[in-house]
């Protein structure tokens, strides 16, 4: 009886363990910021208020492009909201299932392709995805070496 006490025990602490770090998961927004790669991909979306719509329960995908692709772009894009919105879509595309498609509409309605060029290489509208599966708590970030225009 005894053990089946400690296995109940164990059992009932890690599973509050687990629900503990789950509340402290950091949002898509928290994860953009505090990444050196996709800081300034951040702060576009705060500055046009963009983050607003990607601050909700989710679950959201972002491809995020790095602050190398991002500098590459005009003031004038840098703010356009719907330029933003071409690099988030509804729903959790994580690298697995975005092997398997072939098209997806991102918020801005604007469809955007994804090529699977080989087992190794993923793009989406050919920025190759450097960085896939960030994990947060409202969805996923894929990290690409482009902008998506």
């Amino acid at each position: 009886m005894k053990y089946f006490q400690k296995i109940f025990r164990f059992a009932l602490t890690l599973s509050l363990l687990i629900a503990f770090s789950d509340v402290h998961a950091q949002s898509i927004l928290e994860k953009l910021k505090s990444n050196s790669q996709t800081s300034q991909f951040a702060q576009a979306l705060e500055n046009t208020g963009v983050d607003n719509r990607i601050n909700q329960a989710g679950p959201f995908t972002v491809f995020a492009p790095t602050n190398a692709a991002f500098d590459k772009l005009s003031v004038g894009q840098k703010s356009d909201s719907n330029l933003l919105l071409n690099h988030i879509l509804t729903g959790m595309a994580t690298e697995r299932s975005l092997r398997a498609m072939s098209d997806i509409t991102c918020l801005s309605g604007k469809t955007i392709s994804v090529q699977n060029k080989n087992s190794t290489n993923l793009t989406i509208e050919s920025n190759r995805i450097s960085v896939s599966n960030i994990k947060t708590s409202n969805g996923v970030i894929h990290i690409i070496d482009g902008v998506i225009k």
